[in-house]
């Protein structure tokens, strides 16, 4: 159902629920494929501020374990979180949780993670975000 946004922004949602203060279960829901599914409806949907908050919102918790930060790099939520901030750089909850979401996936990683965070454009974003609402 990547083609419904509905339910993309629950899945989202139940991700986001699901993935709060828990390596354990944050790997166990990316084994289940979450990561690839939060970054298909995000691409999808680029355009539905709800579904980028939320999906901005799931990203950051399960971001939150440095192994699975380096999975959701490697499945491009790092391009997805800089195109919903740029998407919906007005809406102070995407810009919130897009910044939280960067901030967690930049965490350890000994930098590998942060230079691809950065090369996807996310100190743009992070400055546009705080331009607009600070």
């Amino acid at each position: 159902h990547v083609g419904d946004a509905a339910v993309a922004l629950q899945g989202c949602t139940a991700i986001a629920n699901l993935a709060s203060s828990c390596d354990t279960r944050c790997m166990q829901l990316m084994n289940a494929g979450v990561g690839k599914r939060i970054v298909a409806a995000m691409e999808a949907h680029v355009g539905n501020a709800d579904l980028a908050l939320n999906g901005c919102s799931a990203i950051g918790k399960l971001a939150s374990s440095t192994y699975v930060s380096g999975q959701l790099v490697r499945a491009g939520a790092d391009k997805r979180i800089v195109a919903a901030m740029e998407a919906h750089v007005g809406n102070a909850g995407v810009a919130e949780e897009g910044c939280t979401a960067i901030g967690n996936m930049a965490v350890g990683s000994e930098g590998v993670h942060q230079k691809m965070m950065m090369d996807a454009g996310a100190a743009a974003r992070i400055v546009a975000a705080m331009e607009a609402h600070v």
